[in-house]
């Protein structure tokens, strides 16, 4: 079946498996849709995967304050994107998704390879759901588990019972893959990438992901929970196993990445097409937000403090580059965007290509427009049509044994791991690249095919020593000198941008570590997690962690023109700063009018202090004993 039927299939499955209702009543009874067989329903499955991680990461990418708009919003219909009036908007996409797309699809499965004998297809199913219960607690904390599909209106379990099931869970389908007679049985249905687009049926690429979901969980420990030792060396053998576990066989994606999971898109027509490209597919009109790329402006904080934009503190001279030392002491910023042309200052229109930013919805000034900040639509993401999206990326794993090592004071060798794994970051958007603007003025002698300055708002190009200096001096802090040895044509990160080297063995810092995962999980859920885990800490809010009270994002910032009722009114400055959005309120579409009593219960109906409520995992040192209540 080519891959136009096999889209087409996935379409139909999912008609006859969801409906336009949406409320959790729908799925008290799972025959209610039994109608489809499991190989109809796998690939609904796996396709809804790839969509509740992009759900979860098209909000954090402005939570995180990674990306802001042009408008100064005090009020608006994505509220995520700027002022956090979080209570009017309608819908949150994560919910159902979880839920109904991937919950009661996932209870159909497993029944229906119960039925059959075919136990293949019950591993995917629960380590998805497992996956998808995840992302979804993180986002909203205590909601329906044990009850979810029993009741018109189920109850909701505490965010420790589904912490306890969620590692429970994983440890039962270790065994379960690890168990000849269920993993091989000898009645499995064979799969292959029409039904299971990801590993095409193969068990042993899907338990690399449980276990990787379960890296993720223990770390939640990290740093408010439990750093003893035992516990970051548990978070370290997890995230090392799946590692290994990527690593096994014949590998997908090359030596380091390995068999990483990924949805890979062909490219088409609505869902054929990559979830960030700017093709902006979206799932029906009303069930779905489809990606605002266009629309979005890379923040202040993103450019100057993370990525290092050269001559920051210079209006005319920040954002420019050279034929030799790109744009910013991270080559990253001409992988992930491309520079537009736009007037030079807000006080001078001529024009210029720039790399352009703004500070977190403080609006844009009258003398530019949209088309004059970076474009988005690059990168390894959101590169293509036919592009891919990951529902776990290697750098994660590397980046989680590094944290875990960070906290079990072995610094140089955290810095070892998070520096391979941005290395390995930048290759990963660099083969994109390659990939989607092949030079065609390629000249092997002078290798003039790298990511280079932007001209005239067209993808410029840089030959190879200028790149592998400019990635040298950004991972290494070493300079490349002329021929005599006598001044430097590509200098030391120390000589400019934000002016830090972040891969420095002998003074690693939390902030090192934390600062660069920040920039390896572009377009991944895991942005908005850590801060929350970090408490946002900064030189503002003054929050140190660790006995050596270590700040984390120094210059983050909240967003300007916050909702002053929920976010600014009867709060003392200290208290502003330490006021950050923790969680997203229940979706209104169906809990606030299916399950209204619930929300009371929890004191979350219409509360906007819910919002402000913080995670299990992010109280202050202390007060929470275990992330499972135990």
């Amino acid at each position: 079946m080519n891959k136009i039927k096999f889209i087409a299939l996935l379409l139909l499955a999912a008609l006859v498996t969801t409906s336009c209702e949406d409320k959790l009543d729908d799925n008290v009874n799972p025959d209610k849709a039994h109608s489809i067989d499991a190989k109809v329903g796998l690939p609904v499955l796996v396709f809804y995967s790839s969509q509740v991680v992009y759900d979860h990461s098209e909000y954090y990418a402005y939570f995180s304050q990674m990306f802001t708009t042009a408008a100064k919003s005090s009020v608006g219909t994505y509220s995520y994107k700027s002022e956090w009036e979080m209570l009017t908007m309608n819908r949150h996409p994560m919910w159902r998704r979880h839920f109904y797309d991937i919950g009661k699809n996932a209870v159909n499965l497993v029944a229906n390879s119960q039925a059959i004998n075919s136990p293949n297809y019950e591993l995917i199913a629960r380590t998805i759901k497992l996956m998808s219960t995840q992302l979804t607690t993180d986002a909203f904390g205590d909601m329906p588990l044990s009850q979810a599909y029993q009741s018109n209106a189920p109850s909701y379990d505490t965010q420790a019972s589904i912490y306890a099931w969620m590692l429970h869970e994983a440890d039962e389908l270790i065994k379960m893959y690890e168990t000849p007679e269920i993993a091989q049985c000898s009645t499995n249905q064979e799969l292959t990438f029409k039904e299971d687009r990801i590993y095409g049926g193969d068990l042993e690429k899907w338990k690399g992901l449980v276990y990787a979901v379960k890296a993720r969980l223990l770390l939640r420990n990290i740093p408010n929970v439990d750093v003893s030792h035992a516990t970051c060396q548990k978070i370290y053998d997890a995230a090392d196993a799946a590692i290994k576990q990527w690593r096994k066989g014949d590998l997908m994606y090359g030596d380091w990445f390995g068999n990483e999971p990924r949805y890979n898109y062909s490219g088409g027509t609505g869902e054929q097409n990559a979830v960030w490209s700017i093709a902006q597919p979206k799932i029906n009109s009303w069930e779905s937000r489809d990606n605002k790329l266009g629309d979005a402006i890379p923040s202040k904080f993103f450019m100057v403090d993370l990525m290092g934009l050269h001559d920051p503190e210079s209006e005319i001279k920040c954002g420019l580059g050279d034929s030799r030392m790109l744009y910013a002491n991270d080559p990253r910023v001409a992988l992930l965007m491309t520079a537009r042309t736009g007037p030079q200052t807000a006080s001078n229109p001529a024009s210029q290509d720039k790399m352009r930013f703004l500070e977190n919805n403080i609006g844009m000034g009258t003398s530019f427009k949209v088309a004059n900040y970076p474009d988005l639509y690059m990168g390894a993401y959101a590169g293509s049509t036919s592009g891919y999206n990951p529902l776990f990326t290697m750098e994660e794993l590397y980046f989680i044994k590094a944290e875990a090592l960070y906290w079990m004071n072995n610094k140089p060798e955290a810095c070892r791991l998070a520096k391979e794994a941005t290395e390995h970051n930048i290759e990963r958007h660099l083969e994109a690249f390659f990939k989607n603007y092949p030079n065609e003025n390629y000249k092997p002698d002078t290798d003039n095919k790298y990511p280079g300055v932007a001209k005239g708002n067209k993808v410029g190009f840089l030959q190879a020593q200028y790149w592998n200096a400019d990635v040298n001096a950004f991972l290494n802090n070493e300079e490349l000198l002329n021929a005599k040895g006598t001044s430097a044509l590509v200098k030391k990160v120390t000589d400019r941008g934000n002016k830090h080297w972040f891969f420095n063995p002998a003074e690693y810092t939390l902030s090192d570590l934390m600062q660069q995962k920040y920039i390896a999980m572009y377009l991944q859920p895991e942005q908005w997690t850590d801060m929350r885990r970090y408490h946002y800490s900064n030189k503002r809010n003054n929050y140190g962690i660790g006995d050596a009270k270590e700040i984390v994002y120094p210059t983050l910032r909240r967003p300007y023109n916050l909702y002053a009722a929920y976010w600014i009114d009867g709060l003392t400055e200290d208290q502003k700063e330490n006021t950050w959005i923790q969680r997203i309120n229940y979706d209104p579409e169906t809990e606030e009018k299916y399950n209204r009593a619930e929300l009371q219960r929890l004191g979350a109906y219409k509360n906007y202090k819910w919002l402000q409520e913080p995670m299990i995992w992010s109280h202050k040192y202390g007060e929470v004993k275990s992330l499972t209540g135990e």
